[in-house]
């Protein structure tokens, strides 16, 4: 790769996707949000990987972006469903212990990748990274619309057997 992409362009790239992913989706539903951004991971951890197998600059930039639009719309969508529903005094200890957790789930694992490089490559590192990453993607996504539609089978229920007020229904 070149020397652009050492000097940082690449982080630019998903800082610039993340930031902007932040303020387009900020009335998008907060689970909504968090299920579009870990789908749009799959093709970022994709062409990330295309681009370390010789497709060039554009994957490489391609696949940054798609990782900063995941990572905005993520970020974003679980802060807002965990804020939600918490009372305003917990909120402070609650959003300094989600940013510690979340600099620990990206610093660590990239760390691990570093240390994987040296004894395995960086080919084999980067693959391993994104296949767990992605995994991990995919997780969410199931974890997350199951428990969306445990949430709209609940409500359906309660509705079903709520009684019917029928002075309002003449």
């Amino acid at each position: 790769m070149s020397g652009v992409t050492s000097d940082g362009m690449v982080f630019f790239a998903v800082s610039a996707a993340a930031a902007l992913t932040v303020w387009t989706l900020r009335w998008t539903t907060p689970i909504a949000a968090t299920i579009g951004g870990a789908l749009v991971f799959i093709p970022s951890a994709a062409l990330s990987l295309l681009g370390l197998h010789g497709a060039g600059l554009r994957a490489v930039y391609g696949g940054a972006a798609l990782a900063g639009i995941a990572f905005g719309a993520v970020s974003q969508g679980a802060l807002r469903m965990m804020l939600a529903s918490l009372d305003e005094r917990d909120r402070a200890a609650t959003l300094a212990a989600y940013y510690v957790l979340s600099y620990l789930s990206m610093s660590l694992p990239a760390i691990a990748a570093g240390a994987a490089t040296e004894h395995f490559g960086l080919r084999t590192a980067a693959h391993a990274y994104a296949m767990a990453a992605t995994l991990l993607a995919v997780a969410g996504v199931a974890a997350l619309t199951r428990s969306r539609r445990k949430a709209l089978h609940t409500t359906d229920d309660r509705l079903r057997q709520a009684p019917l007020n029928t002075a309002e229904h003449r």
